[in-house]
């Protein structure tokens, strides 16, 4: 089978054998179609109202170089509410915006999937939930939800990382849904992969311990620039992704946007980890998908 293999989700009935070989063997898989531009819109349409509706005046900068955003009350407190995470480059030494807020935001999480209406209506749609075949997982739990801007100039760096290092359960079940919000590209920063990395450890751990994160190395080596594969995907596609799967994506010096929506679960009969970042309260606990 080739790399470059895309699946059409109006094919996808009489290729989820295929389908799900390609993303054993590969840890993803594409599939073109799933939504439509309408759709795509509608999504894109929300995320802009929520962040003009943002009424703080100041931020801490979102960047994965720096990671000084993760000690943020901002951060943790995403893991139950929708909050803003704004570039940056954006803002200033004293907090505040450098421009209009939506030129500035980075990415919006990470409970919009179980708080606003429409970002709900799409993480539960039925489309997502046929491409359950693909993985085998027959108990997902939807636990974490981010909508990436990557704007035109500005989008910044997501380092190379695997999405179980913050979202680990006992066995590994982690996996992710990528829904193109625009046509990604290399031009505008889209995902670039290590294909087949899945299949070996994650490298390092990211916790919550005595409220604060706490990073570790469980294997030293960083990723080199070998074997790489970029995710080239229109609008209204979906890359199905494993959790061990070493994934990043470029700054996007463009004048084309690069949004997405992404999604992250877990597989209830697995053990969630309560060391993740990410816990909810008792009394707003995870949603079963099904």
């Amino acid at each position: 089978m080739k790399l470059n293999k895309k699946f059409s989700f109006h094919k996808i009935d009489k290729e989820f054998t295929d389908a799900n070989k390609y993303y054993n063997d590969y840890g993803f898989v594409i599939i073109e179609d799933v939504f439509s531009p309408f759709d795509c819109n509608e999504i894109k349409s929300k995320a802009i109202e929520l962040v003009n509706n943002d009424k703080s005046d100041k931020a801490i900068g979102f960047s994965l170089k720096k990671n000084k955003h993760h000690s943020d009350h901002n951060f943790l407190s995403s893991a139950h509410k929708i909050n803003f995470f704004y570039e940056d480059k954006m803002i200033s030494e004293d907090g505040s915006f450098k421009d209009k807020k939506i030129n500035c935001i980075s990415k919006l999480g990470h409970c919009l999937h179980d708080i606003d209406s429409v970002f709900k209506k799409y993480s539960y749609h039925n489309n997502l939930k046929k491409l359950f075949q693909i993985t085998k997982i027959n108990t997902p739990i939807l636990s974490q939800s981010s909508y990436i801007f990557k704007q035109p100039f500005i989008g910044g760096e997501y380092l190379w990382h695997q999405d179980s290092t913050y979202l680990l359960t006992d066995p590994l079940s982690c996996f992710a849904f990528w829904i193109a919000i625009d046509d990604a590209n290399k031009t505008n920063g889209c995902l670039t992969v290590k294909p087949t990395s899945h299949k070996g450890n994650i490298r390092k751990r990211v916790k919550l311990v005595n409220n604060k994160i706490i990073r570790e190395d469980l294997i030293k080596d960083e990723w080199d620039e070998e074997n790489n594969y970029d995710l080239e995907i229109k609008k209204g596609g979906v890359v199905l992704f494993h959790g061990s799967l070493a994934h990043k994506s470029l700054e996007n010096t463009s004048n084309l946007a690069r949004n997405a929506f992404v999604l992250h679960f877990f597989d209830k009969k697995t053990t969630y980890s309560k060391e993740n970042w990410l816990q909810r309260p008792k009394n707003f606990p995870f949603i079963e998908y099904f």
